[in-house]
């Protein structure tokens, strides 16, 4: 049943990659443009040098039409590796500064780090599949499931407990995350055996210290900051 669960939770992470972050049509022109696409759209083509550069800047500009029509991390990660070609264009000439080269690795750091939301799903998912649901996961497995599970878990709880007055435009990715994350938590603490439950859960329990520690320590410092 852990194994099943496992499989379940990681199908739901997978597939918050592909589906909407929030709903446009639940409210209407409110949140029609909620990532504020459309005003970027227009500072770039105010831009006097647009002309100069429209070439360069047209798969970008591209892109960013298809993530502000369909907002999903997969759309988000397309205008991510765009935007870092133009980085990676100006950095070439020789003659941009050297925050260049820092976003440019910051950009494919991104882009990485989205297409881990559908691998780990996916790999979650079917990887019981193989074994047909047999055999147990050992400690590595279990901590990496609970841990995976609690990022995705925390990710999708900042913008439903952070934002509560954006709930009802949130959409469905959101909603997989976070039931596909809470799932792998499940299956990661229920599918301990006799022998390794107290090294398991003790791990499991340090991991979950660690993620409210530095979410404490992150807020702390975002108040002092203010």
């Amino acid at each position: 049943m852990t194994k099943v669960t496992a499989s379940i939770g990681g199908a739901l992470l997978a597939a918050s990659f592909f589906l909407p972050l929030v709903d446009v049509r639940a409210g209407g022109p409110a949140t029609a443009d909620v990532f504020g696409v459309e005003a970027m759209r227009r500072h770039i083509e105010g831009s006097r040098e647009l002309d100069s550069v429209k070439p360069l800047i047209a798969p970008a500009l591209q892109q960013l039409d298809s993530f502000g029509a369909g907002p999903s991390l997969r759309n988000l990660s397309r205008l991510v590796a765009a935007t870092k070609e133009i980085v990676d264009t100006v950095v070439a000439t020789g003659v941009a500064p050297a925050e260049a080269q820092v976003a440019s690795t910051a950009l494919g750091t991104t882009r990485l780090a989205l297409w881990l939301v559908p691998v780990v799903g996916a790999f979650q998912a079917v990887i019981p599949l193989l074994t047909r649901f047999r055999g147990y996961a050992g400690f590595f497995g279990l901590v990496a499931r609970f841990s995976c599970g609690l990022l995705f878990v925390t990710l999708a709880l900042i913008p439903l407990l952070g934002a509560p007055e954006a709930r009802p435009f949130l959409g469905s990715a959101v909603y997989a995350a976070l039931f596909g994350g809470g799932l792998m938590m499940v299956a990661g603490v229920c599918g301990v055996t006799r022998d390794n439950f107290v090294l398991v859960l003790a791990a499991q329990a340090a991991v979950f210290a660690a993620m409210v520690f530095g979410l404490w320590s992150l807020v702390e410092a975002a108040q002092r900051a203010l």
